[in-house]
């Protein structure tokens, strides 16, 4: 599951619910504590595609799998990060799993999605990230 930010807020981060396991504030507050300070969420470390972030054309990239839970605050920007791969031509490969909130395999470990998450991750490994 990516954690990116950006300056500018997505629909997935504006409807996100207070009640969510990452919510706003905590997202905020992670960003805060992990940015250079007087950084906004468009610094590189954030946002990899914002102002200051290298172009990742030329960069030559292993196969990525890009996990998103549909009720993700940061659903928008997993999903516009996988494209943003598969539009330079990098390999990737995109689950989501659909009601799902950021991290929804700590918040319950032994829950059906975990499971399958576990399936994804290890036939993803197992196969070196090649998308047969």
């Amino acid at each position: 599951m990516p954690f990116f930010g950006g300056a500018a807020r997505t629909r997935s981060e504006a409807e996100c619910p207070d009640e969510a396991f990452l919510n706003r504030p905590l997202n905020d507050r992670y960003w805060r504590l992990s940015l250079p300070e007087g950084a906004t969420a468009d610094h590189p470390v954030a946002n990899p595609f914002g102002p200051g972030a290298p172009a990742l054309d030329a960069v030559e990239l292993a196969p990525t799998l890009v996990v998103v839970g549909g009720r993700d605050i940061l659903r928008d920007r997993a999903v516009d990060y996988a494209a943003r791969l598969k539009a330079a031509g990098k390999p990737v490969e995109v689950r989501e799993f659909e009601g799902q909130q950021h991290g929804f395999f700590t918040i319950d470990p032994w829950s059906d999605a975990s499971a399958e998450l576990m399936r994804v991750i290890k036939r993803f490994v197992d196969s070196d990230g090649r998308f047969d």
